[in-house]
């Protein structure tokens, strides 16, 4: 998109806010922009994640087809452990996801003019991954599923 799209959605904010009767700032079009501009990196993040992931669980794929019956235990092993790892491309479209989802009510809220509201801990606790130091380890939810069987 480029220039084009960032100039079009700078006249959008402005038409949207005329439109709404915001007071619109320089400095408010200015963050709207930027905040429009950084999700579109986002998806960009995303869709290259989602490609590379899918190029290398092809490829995982091919060479277990190629592997002889000597070497296959040692190849599906090593296989098996590159495919588990490209569950990174989930995560990366968990976590993209919600940072868009936030960003999106930020931009609502800039045109709206509201004060934002108060993040709902119990809403976010939930929604998707958790960053490595502020939640619980994998073996803390295994070990919780394995109770509530």
């Amino acid at each position: 998109m480029g220039q084009v799209g960032g100039t079009r959605a700078k006249h959008q904010v402005r038409r949207r806010a005329k439109i709404e009767g915001v007071h619109n700032t320089p400095s408010v079009a200015a963050e709207i922009t930027m905040l429009l501009n950084t999700l579109r990196e986002l998806a960009a993040i995303r869709a290259t994640a989602e490609d590379a992931a899918a190029r290398i669980l092809d490829s995982a794929e091919g060479l277990l087809a190629l592997a002889n019956k000597e070497e296959a235990e040692e190849i599906q092993e090593a296989i098996m452990t590159i495919m588990a790892a490209c569950g990174f491309h989930d995560l990366v479209g968990q976590r993209v996801t919600k940072i868009s989802k936030t960003l999106d009510r930020v931009i609502a809220t800039r045109l709206s003019g509201e004060e934002p509201p108060e993040a709902d801990k119990s809403e976010t606790a939930i929604d998707g991954p958790t960053l490595p130091e502020a939640g619980a380890n994998q073996a803390e939810i295994d070990a919780l599923f394995r109770d509530k069987n």
